[in-house]
């Protein structure tokens, strides 16, 4: 019995892509997709709970489906993520109208357990497959027909302080090389020109066969009519030189690198049990930027962890000054339920505090930002065209080898090919310019990339 469905999703890449397997199942089923929820047959909120926001945005939201609900009886309501496999049972108890709890790794059985529900009446709980391998018997229906996620690994195995992650995600587990190595090869030959490799820690990939992160970028590497490999996310404590070192030998692995820094000063990010300390950190960026001299960087920053004081906080600001990332996901601290800094540490920097140590990191990167802009000027990139901006219909847009955004003049036609773009201007986050040539490049150093 198909009908409509409505996913919503809340969170990391990990999680939209996640709902991208759920949209094929469905899809799979017979089911066709609707943008409201209020008018769904099968709604499923995807959600996350590593930020308290979007976990109290996706319960308010589902709460807002009892009328709806009472409307249609035969509306099923799923909730699947991180707040799923979190909380189980409780969901149930806490949201009467809710039909189906869904874990991290049991997703992929969610058209039995519709079928389950629809059949029987009963609300159901799946969460017990947390730590199990699974493979996924569906096309996932992606947004771009020119790009797409693929996960290469599920888990992490960290227990950095602050986390919920190894609690909601399970433990690591890698998927063979030659089962990635299938699906590109069978995107590319659907249209697909870049692939974004997803993990909670993709250098720490290693399959059954001792295969890691650099052997499966030089597999992928080999694909025929696939242009572009982007990964996310990395930590350093897994970053090898070998990893480094496939960035810069293999033409297909963009150079970008999203590497969480957390904090600049090693006693917090002993606290945080980050297992690398600021030299490493400093000297593995020196590595990168040696072999690869154009190059975009990015990182995360928690302010306000507990007990940090005004002067390690500072030494976060000089690691920013010092290393200049091209931009920064940057945080306050807020203990998260379940986790080790929320149950054995005090949440002991004020509140305003912590507003003010933030808005000086987000002031300090904003000028560091507008600064690279700036020295981008005259540069020629690689851009790969995705689409019309989305703040002028004139514009085309597309991103870097480096993943800066670039919106340049141009027709179209030019959507899903790679043209060469000279940059005139921009802003912190975001380059202008415009098309020098429409022909691929296959060496752009010279033209300085």
């Amino acid at each position: 019995m198909a009908g409509s469905y409505c996913i919503i999703t809340y969170g990391c890449q990990m999680n939209e892509h996640d709902s991208e397997i759920m949209q094929g199942l469905l899809k799979a089923r017979g089911y066709s997709k609707v943008d409201s929820e209020f008018e769904a047959d099968v709604v499923v909120f995807n959600t996350c709970c590593v930020r308290e926001g979007a976990e109290s945005r996706a319960m308010s939201r589902c709460e807002s489906l009892v009328s709806a609900k009472e409307k249609n009886p035969n509306m099923v309501i799923a909730m699947s993520g991180c707040v799923a496999q979190d909380q189980g049972k409780r969901l149930l108890d806490k949201l009467p109208h809710l039909d189906i709890v869904i874990g991290t790794r049991d997703y992929v059985h969610l058209p039995q357990l519709l079928d389950r529900v629809q059949v029987s009446g009963e609300r159901v709980v799946a969460v017990d497959d947390i730590d199990k391998p699974f493979s996924v018997n569906s096309i996932p229906l992606r947004e771009s027909k020119l790009k797409g996620f693929v996960n290469i690994m599920y888990g992490c195995n960290n227990g950095c302080t602050y986390c919920i992650v190894p609690k909601t995600r399970g433990e690591e587990w890698s998927r063979p090389i030659a089962e990635v190595v299938e699906e590109v090869r069978a995107m590319a030959a659907q249209g697909y020109r870049e692939v974004m490799l997803l993990g909670q820690n993709v250098n720490s990939y290693m399959t059954d066969k001792r295969e890691d992160f650099a052997d499966l970028l030089g597999a992928l590497n080999e694909i025929d009519d696939l242009w572009r490999i982007r990964y996310t996310t990395s930590n350093p404590k897994s970053c090898r030189d070998r990893h480094i070192g496939a960035v810069a030998g293999y033409e297909k692995v963009m150079e970008n690198l999203h590497l969480p820094v957390q904090s600049g000063n090693d006693r917090v990010l002993r606290m945080m049990k980050r297992a690398y300390n600021s030299t490493r950190y400093r000297h593995l960026v020196s590595l990168y930027r040696e072999q690869n001299p154009v190059h975009g960087l990015t990182t995360d920053i928690i302010v306000g962890f507990p007990t940090e004081t005004r002067a390690e906080f500072e030494d976060t600001l000089r690691l920013v000054q010092e290393i200049r990332y091209d931009n920064a996901y940057m945080f306050m601290y807020s203990p998260r339920a379940g986790t080790v800094s929320a149950e054995t540490m005090r949440d002991d920097v004020p509140l305003e505090e912590k507003k003010a140590r933030l808005k000086e990191l987000i002031d300090l990167q904003e000028s560091i930002a507008w600064e690279k802009t700036r020295e981008e000027i005259g540069r020629v990139h690689e851009v790969m065209v995705e689409g019309i901006s989305k703040k002028d219909a004139n514009q085309l847009q597309g991103h870097s080898r480096t993943f800066k955004r670039v919106v340049f003049p141009g027709n179209e036609r030019l959507i899903g090919q790679r043209v060469k773009v000279k940059i005139t201007g921009g802003t912190s986050h975001t380059l202008a310019g415009d098309i020098v040539t429409t022909e691929p490049a296959e060496a752009l150093a010279a033209a300085g990339r």
